[in-house]
């Protein structure tokens, strides 16, 4: 049952696509509780925002009526929206509860992408992962033949990312770490920084454990409450799901430690390094101190990213088009981004963000800063190759994403 005053609920993603001559409104739910998209004309946008819970129905159909839209109308879109979960009423509010509950009583975090974004045939999928591992043979070798510190790799989406994903999982296969950190991108906003889960992946190629003593471990050091408050977070994120099937792939069986990074933007805008902040400081000195434990135990610890870069064009909400000589000028500034990480420099990492004020909106920023501080902190000597960069470019759509395939290796004496 609606609202006396109908309001968009939060999280819902509103994205605008163009298909064909038709320009259109497409609504998603970001974690998951309305797994159906909605799908609107472009003309009902003036309806949505009015959605935002300061005027009952009879004042919305007031105040549109004098450009002819009839209240049938309104009636009918919140009813669309209330019957896909759009609304903040209490119909939401329970949907939301159970699906929280639903998942975090789950022992594993399932596959939210599975005929989705790729393939929920097992068969199928191996064979997907398989072409895209073989498209680029080995023309380099890593930076030495010192263990595998970090993997980079990208987490858009195979279609477009695909041989990016295989040209950094090839470098994996001979790799013989006990852990890996799993470590990506938050895409939705939590007060929190840090999100930990105790939960194993599985993708169609079958379970990957998660070391719930790493995890705990973690957790005791930074505390309970703000390691899981925001769990719900790893039920839709896509950042590390995407990595599950290379890894099943390349390293079945791998024990992982999944760790989702908010964003930075605060610190970035003020200055602030995240490091003197307690939310951030206390987490990176929990997971110092866990790996320390794990090596003397005898267990060897790396890490996987799963990270993009620029995310510019008018989709993003940038006001110029995409050209060209725009897109080389992108390819500059990633170089400069790209140097800052094989230097293992956290603080040129942070400056060359902080510049420009993240002009380029590099999610994975914060993830990279956070394993670059810990290799410090742990006083890890690294060498770095860059296997791959590219960027997907639709200039149709004024979209460009730009993502790197990168090995971080510890130096041998």
């Amino acid at each position: 049952m609606t609202q006396p005053n109908p309001k968009l609920r939060w999280p819902l993603d509103i994205q605008r696509h163009r298909s064909g001559s038709d320009n259109l409104i497409v609504l998603t739910c970001p974690l998951g509780i309305s797994e159906k998209p909605l799908v609107l004309i472009s003309a009902v946008g003036p309806l949505l925002g009015g959605f935002n819970g300061d005027k009952s129905i009879e004042e919305l159909a007031q105040d549109f009526a004098r450009v002819g839209v009839q209240r049938s109308l309104i009636d009918e879109l919140i009813k669309l929206l209330d019957d896909h979960l759009f609304l903040e009423n209490d119909r939401f509010l329970l949907a939301k509860e159970k699906s929280s509950n639903d998942f975090l009583n789950a022992p594993m975090r399932p596959a939210a992408l599975a005929g989705l974004t790729y393939s929920n045939n097992p068969q199928e999928l191996a064979k997907d992962i398989d072409s895209f591992l073989s498209a680029n043979p080995l023309t380099e070798k890593s930076s030495s033949s010192a263990p595998l510190a970090t993997l980079i790799s990208p987490h858009i989406d195979y279609r477009r990312g695909g041989t990016c994903y295989g040209r950094a999982y090839q470098y994996l296969k001979g790799d013989e770490a006990d852990i890996y950190i799993l470590i990506g991108t938050s895409h939705q906003y939590s007060e929190l920084m840090f999100h930990l889960t105790k939960k194993d992946f599985i993708s169609p190629l079958g379970p990957l454990p998660c070391d719930r003593t790493f995890v705990e471990s973690i957790a005791s050091r930074y505390g309970e409450k703000r390691s899981f408050a925001d769990e719900i977070l790893h039920r839709k994120e896509h950042s590390l799901e995407l990595q599950i099937p290379f890894i099943s792939r390349v390293k079945p069986g791998a024990t992982i430690v999944p760790i989702l990074v908010g964003g930075f933007q605060n610190m970035v805008q003020s200055g602030k390094l995240p490091e003197e902040t307690a939310l951030y400081d206390d987490f990176v000195s929990a997971v110092c101190e866990t790996i320390k434990l794990a090596n003397k135990q005898g267990r060897y610890v790396s890490f996987i990213a799963g990270v993009d870069m620029a995310h510019v064009g008018k989709h993003f909400g940038d006001r110029n088009s995409l050209t060209p000589d725009f897109m080389e000028t992108v390819r500059r500034r990633d170089d400069d981004y790209l140097q800052a990480i094989r230097s293992a420099d956290k603080q040129r990492l942070f400056n060359h963000i902080a510049e420009d004020n993240d002009a380029r909106k590099i999610c994975g920023f914060p993830t990279m800063y956070t394993i670059l501080d810990i290799a410090e902190r742990l006083h890890w000597k690294l060498d770095c190759t860059v296997y791959d960069y590219q960027q997907a470019i639709d200039y149709s759509s004024d979209c460009a994403v730009t993502f790197a395939a990168l090995g971080l290796y510890h130096s041998l004496p």
